[in-house]
């Protein structure tokens, strides 16, 4: 699908729109595009994101991710790319990335033009909420001017027009059903995302101990949007022992999700470390999917398992699960940035379950 945008200053821009399944490959044109996005933010997109945005383009990523790629031009040269990706099936959560424009080519409204196209769509079919990661301040204004708002740290997101933030946040992961429990797929990226960084914790301030996800604003937040779901998928792809499960509720939304990181080989391949999210309303569920994955995870050889907890509830889940204390590094982890001497910290609780 190809449209034509005539900018401010008069150039015309010409702007492919990728859907779905379409358009996609490994032609020259494919890996100019590819290019274009990987060079000019060396060495600020990591290995693992370069890996996902080349299946993005080729077509090779899982058909659970709905993406669409819009790639803009003027006479002929790439100046501008925006990436949008749902899920396949519940199309209500977005995830918005892979944004760049050609240093030459900025302050023409490039940036603006491609996220009213990757967006009004997205909103037109029903999407709730979509998210982005930026700390680039020129960004930030042109993501405002869409809808988009601080949330997080440096992650940004904007509800669907006519809706109030908070009120997506208290009403979206309410209890609807007990959940059906299942492995994770890549069109779960949105999803995860916002149950990795949604303000409706219940106190819990660290979301994820490997990725150093946080949220205890102003002085706690996070450092990291789509980046932490690209790496711990990965890493699930790896290896067989790094099992990762969600829970559904009866709306198909993410209310819970539970992941398990072991190395590959070595003395401690047998030994697991363990993260999980759970949405207020389904506390009571965190062992029944806690256990789930440990216990798939067990008929590889796995050993043990480790999890972290610095709040009495996390560890009240955790005992639950079968894990016990077995250290507490005290005033280890600092409520504030380090360069405050005053900030306050808290003791690091780690538990250990042992298998057979």
């Amino acid at each position: 699908m190809k449209h034509e945008r005539l900018l401010a200053n008069g150039d015309r821009l010409d702007v492919h729109i990728m859907l779905p399944g379409e358009d996609r490959g490994e032609t020259p044109d494919h890996l100019s595009i590819y290019h274009f996005l990987t060079r000019p933010f060396d060495p600020w997109m990591v290995a693992t994101e370069a890996a996902f945005l080349a299946k993005f383009i080729s077509g090779t990523a899982d058909p659970s991710l709905a993406d669409t790629l819009l790639v803009a031009r003027i006479n002929n040269e790439i100046v501008g790319t925006a990436w949008h990706a749902t899920d396949f099936k519940i199309r209500d959560l977005g995830g918005y990335g892979f944004v760049f424009t050609n240093p030459d080519h900025r302050g023409k409204g490039i940036a603006q033009v491609l996220t009213e196209m990757a967006l009004d769509p997205f909103w037109e079919s029903g999407g709730l909420a979509s998210y982005l990661g930026t700390m680039n301040p020129i960004a930030q204004h042109v993501y405002t001017k869409n809808g988009f708002r601080p949330l997080n740290g440096l992650v940004m997101r904007a509800v669907q027009p006519g809706t109030e933030s908070e009120d997506f946040d208290r009403t979206y992961l309410r209890r609807d059903g007990d959940g059906v429990i299942r492995d994770i797929r890549l069109g779960d990226l949105a999803a995860y995302t916002h149950l990795l960084l949604t303000t409706a914790t219940g106190g819990w301030i660290v979301r994820d101990y490997t990725e150093a996800i946080f949220h205890a604003p102003p002085s706690v937040e996070a450092g990291g949007c789509l980046r932490p779901f690209y790496n711990t998928f990965a890493n699930h792809e790896t290896n067989p022992n790094n099992t990762w499960k969600v829970l559904e509720n009866n709306q198909g939304r993410l209310t819970a999700s539970v992941n398990l990181s072991a190395l590959s080989a070595g003395p401690l391949s047998k030994s697991a470390t363990l993260e999980f999210q759970i949405a207020v309303d389904y506390h009571d569920r965190a062992s029944t999917i806690i256990n789930a994955a440990i216990e798939e995870a067990s008929q590889n050889g796995l050993r043990e398992v480790r999890a972290t907890a610095i709040s009495q509830h996390r560890q009240e889940v955790l005992h639950e699960s079968g894990f016990e204390i077995e250290t507490v590094r005290h005033n280890e982890f600092q409520l504030g940035p380090e360069s405050d001497s005053n900030a306050a910290s808290t003791d690091v609780t780690i538990m250990c379950r042992h298998l057979g």
